[in-house]
């Protein structure tokens, strides 16, 4: 590992904690509307209800600690890879390697949509045992058999082995190859918007950080929202999608709900992945810019 990978490591880590803290009781809302929509009908009934039977606190930030460290792995390893890949597109498809302020939009997407590929293998369980903690309040009683997340993913393990875990692994593939590519290129072309001639993208000021940013959460959203409809079906293990794969779940999805089941809960998850992702990018760029500051510091050289 050189220091490049390090420093995209670090400053990944660190922006996807900090984000998935400040989304997570609004995603909590939105897998429960995913999960059974019929019984809560809105966001604020949502709300409402989860606030009256589970307490606020416990019942938006249950299930925390998994996605907290599912989210810091996550966008450690999709900054590498990301990096990497793009890096590698551009000398295999060019013959060399732009500035990362001027690397061509093709690049950026093919490079984003590898970097979603990688790090889907790494998310899937961390999602699926999310999803898992964010539902149990809602079952009988005698159901509530997960003591935390760490147990919820020993349970799992032993009652369907590693399969278990990777639940609706194709549903989570295409959702982050697709956000990926759309992640990226919307965040470099707002970015790039802001920059002025040879400046670097950690140079730019914070609200442009927190801009392209929130605008490239909303992209992603957008971009594969059913996909992650489809994904939760699996994930939670309703009864009609247990046997089901990517394609049929898709299918049956449709079938019984329409669009709005394919939509439930977008807009909460619009709102909550704008200040997310802002907080992400922006953290994310003060490391980088810490980072560089630090080995110039030093007197050494950035590799």
């Amino acid at each position: 590992m050189n220091a490049d990978d390090a420093r995209e490591m670090l400053a990944g880590s660190l922006g996807g904690a900090s984000a998935t803290v400040i989304e997570y009781p609004m995603d909590t809302i939105k897998v429960r509307l995913q999960d059974d929509g019929k019984r809560y009908g809105g966001i604020l009934q949502c709300i409402r209800t989860i606030a009256k039977e589970e307490g606020a606190v416990n019942g938006l930030f249950r299930g925390l600690p998994a996605p907290v460290i599912g989210a810091a792995c996550e966008n450690a390893i999709l900054f590498v890879s990301y990096r990497l890949a793009i890096d590698e597109f551009q000398k295999v498809t060019y013959g060399h390697c732009d500035p990362p302020n001027q690397e061509p939009y093709l690049a950026v997407s093919v490079a984003g949509a590898a970097g979603g590929v990688v790090v889907s293998q790494v998310l899937t369980p961390a999602e699926l045992i999310k999803c898992k903690m964010q539902i149990q309040n809602t079952l009988p009683v005698d159901e509530r058999i997960y003591k935390n997340s760490l147990d919820c993913a020993a349970v799992t393990y032993r009652r369907r082995g590693i399969c278990g875990l990777f639940r609706g692994h194709t549903a989570m593939m295409v959702r982050e190859a697709v956000g990926c590519a759309f992640y990226f290129l919307a965040f470099q072309y707002v970015i790039r918007l802001f920059l002025s001639e040879g400046q670097r993208f950690h140079e730019a000021p914070p609200w442009v950080h927190f801009l392209g940013g929130g605008c490239a959460g909303v992209a992603f959203w957008t971009s594969t929202y059913p996909v992650d409809a489809v994904k939760t079906k699996q994930q939670t293990m309703k009864a009609d999608y247990l046997k089901l794969n990517f394609r049929q779940a898709c299918a049956r999805l449709y079938k019984t709900e329409g669009m709005r089941g394919l939509f439930r809960g977008y807009s909460i998850t619009a709102v909550r992945a704008f200040p997310g992702n802002a907080v992400l990018i922006a953290v994310y760029e003060q490391v980088n810019a810490l980072w560089e500051y630090s080995f110039k510091a030093s007197g050494k050289k950035l590799m």
